[in-house]
């Protein structure tokens, strides 16, 4: 379901489906998201100008870092074991770390459905979009979250 934002008339998009937290998709918009059970509004709390400065001025580094720590966060919760188990394959079979998973996910989509039954890799990729989805107005992390929930995830992504 897609909600209008109240601040700049853009969608809102619930990224993780089930929490009823609505996320503005409008990087230079000041509307975060509305809890839809109680209606409470949250809002950046800097300018206007400042967001769309340091919107376009982040870069591609500490988007890899915040991706690459939202997965290892995601797979730690779940033991050391399936930890292990995803970062050897990464490397193995492709050569990567889950830093390089932002501009790659389905390296980490092909290790999640390969190598686990579908509640596990379920459980990881709604936990990493748990944690990023209050970063999802940056179009790269939003890009992120929606080929991470491609295909296995009809709900969430819309296509």
């Amino acid at each position: 379901m897609k909600l209008p934002c109240p601040d700049c008339r853009g969608d809102l998009v619930e990224f993780d489906p089930g929490s009823g937290n609505y996320h503005c998709t409008n990087p230079t918009c000041n509307f975060q998201y509305v809890e839809a059970a109680s209606g409470k509004e949250h809002r950046r709390t800097i300018t206007a100008d400042t967001s769309i400065q340091g919107a376009n001025n982040l870069g591609k580094k500490p988007k890899r870092i915040l991706v690459g720590l939202a997965i290892e966060s995601a797979l730690m919760s779940m033991g050391h074991s399936i930890f292990d188990r995803v970062t050897t394959k990464l490397r193995d079979d492709y050569g990567a770390t889950v830093f390089d998973c932002l501009e790659k996910p389905k390296y980490l989509k092909a290790v999640l459905e390969g190598n686990f039954e579908k509640s596990v890799a379920d459980v990881v990729s709604k936990s990493i979009r748990a944690i990023l989805g209050e970063f999802a107005y940056y179009d790269s992390i939003r890009q992120f979250l929606e080929d991470l929930g491609d295909e296995g995830d009809s709900k969430h992504s819309g296509k």
